[in-house]
């Protein structure tokens, strides 16, 4: 069977290393059969949120560009759609105090308020 790229970058972007799948087609049961279900995709999602690093993971321009941009990103929002991993997780509220302007922002109450 030959590999298809667009199924291999699919797999790049969604994993973050190179996973040897057949098709597009059967994505989610390549990756599963090789260590990656939907569960365990989720949580490099979420552990990569955690460390503020990018999820889909970067796949290299020359790939994008030889199967097609918008081939490649639509291909990625059905594959993830397919997988459970379409949708925003929730973007965790910073740490700190609030700033000055944070303040004042927060304390701007309309009239009815």
């Amino acid at each position: 069977m030959k590999a298809d790229p667009l199924a291999g970058a699919l797999a790049l972007a969604l994993t973050g290393v190179p996973v040897a799948v057949g098709s597009v087609e059967s994505l989610a049961d390549d990756l599963a059969a090789q260590g990656f279900p939907p569960a365990r995709l989720w949580e490099l999602r979420h552990a990569a949120q955690e460390e503020e690093r990018p999820w889909p993971y970067p796949v290299p321009l020359d790939v994008r560009r030889e199967i097609g941009f918008a081939r490649f990103d639509a291909a990625l929002a059905q594959a993830r759609e397919r997988l459970g991993l379409s949708g925003l997780v929730s973007a965790r509220p910073a740490e700190r105090p609030l700033n000055r302007d944070e303040q004042r922002l927060v304390a701007d109450r309309p009239p009815h308020w």
